[in-house]
């Protein structure tokens, strides 16, 4: 009998919106035409080749650019509520057609059902700090995502799967009315400004996944543009930690059930070669796009229903810009500038 397994990805396509309209609230040119189809022709060519059955979009500006991609697949299913009707794309103060986002959206070979778009922090996850015993406790007044967290029931061949797609924000630096980006004070506050809305969108993200896990046997993958490193802490929030290693099996059980596992740790277990980064910015190699997954995905639970397989990581076509000689005619691609993890997962039947 023939192994049966699927593929998931988590993709941030950088920008995906069609000719003719514009970012909101930035001077980018408009995509061209032969620009836009070669973006569409590669995205498309790329979901194909790697055989993926259910993916995670980052950065989607316009229902018209993602229907123009996923008809170039067998990917029939799709949820991009932020996009409907092209209800984020207004005219703005200068007459020209903008998009607002970006926002994330959902694609699959198999139904999704009972979806989401989730702006608002879950009850009981606003972050708060309190600096000493004698201060008082002060609540960090950040209570939405910035870009909505979609959450979906998808109907996998063998199980329905919850399913989370994440953006969250960004490392540049939150600058304040006034501030210069040329001052080196003022980037590093609004650096750490960014690290503090990060969290905060970490710690509530890690809610919705502890309700999700939490004595239940439904399986979850998540896919995210996380924005951090593997072992960063913000990532780190949103798997959940490790049980104490000294704790009985019985014990570390309700620690197991809430925990994810990132396919790329898994990935790194099982094989010598070591190429997991996702995004190249400034000389710094990093891994900002994740796909994590539930115990029921985890060689290590007798229980599971199926084990992650392996994973790869498209990153061929993003460079280090400072370690290659500028080419005045060749231009900036507009592809992506984001490395596509895939992760296939085989069933346990």
């Amino acid at each position: 009998m023939a192994t049966e397994s699927f593929r998931v990805a988590s993709f941030n396509v950088e920008n995906l919106l069609h000719p003719g309209v514009y970012w909101a609230g930035r001077d980018d040119p408009a995509y061209k035409p032969d620009e836009y189809q070669d973006k569409l022709e590669w995205s498309a060519g790329l979901l194909k080749y790697a055989q993926v059955d259910l993916v995670g979009f980052q950065e989607l500006f316009s229902e018209q650019s993602i229907g123009d991609l996923l008809n170039r697949t067998e990917l029939n299913h799709r949820y991009t509520p932020d996009l409907e009707n092209g209800r984020n794309i207004v005219v703005g103060a200068n007459g020209r057609k903008e998009a607002k986002g970006p926002f994330c959206g959902l694609a699959s070979r198999y139904p999704i059902e009972e979806a989401s778009a989730i702006l608002d922090f879950p009850p009981g996850s606003h972050l708060s700090v309190q600096v000493s015993d004698a201060a008082p406790v002060e609540r960090i007044p950040i209570a939405q995502f910035q870009r909505p967290v979609l959450r979906a029931n998808v109907k996998l061949p063998h199980a329905t799967a919850l399913v989370f797609v994440a953006h969250l924000k960004s490392k540049r630096p939150l600058l304040l009315s006034g501030e210069s980006d040329k001052d080196p004070l003022a980037i590093a506050a609004g650096s750490a400004r960014s690290l503090i809305v990060r969290a905060a969108e970490a710690v509530a993200l890690r809610k919705l996944v502890i309700e999700a896990t939490q004595g239940s046997k439904t399986p979850v993958l998540l896919f995210g543009d996380l924005n951090d490193d593997l072992n960063a802490v913000t990532t780190q929030i949103i798997a959940g930690d490790e049980p104490y290693f000294r704790l009985k099996a019985a014990e570390k059980r309700p620690d197991w059930d809430r925990l994810l596992y990132s396919v790329h740790d898994l990935e790194m277990a099982e094989s010598y070669r070591d190429v997991s980064y996702s995004h190249i910015y400034n000389g710094r190699y990093e891994l900002l796009d994740h796909i994590f997954v539930s115990e029921e995905f985890y060689a290590g639970n007798p229980q599971r229903i199926a084990t992650v397989l392996n994973t790869r990581i498209f990153n061929d076509h993003i460079s280090d810009e400072r370690r290659r000689a500028f080419d005045a005619g060749r231009g900036a691609a507009r592809r992506s500038d984001h490395g596509v993890p895939v992760t296939e997962i085989v069933w346990k039947i």
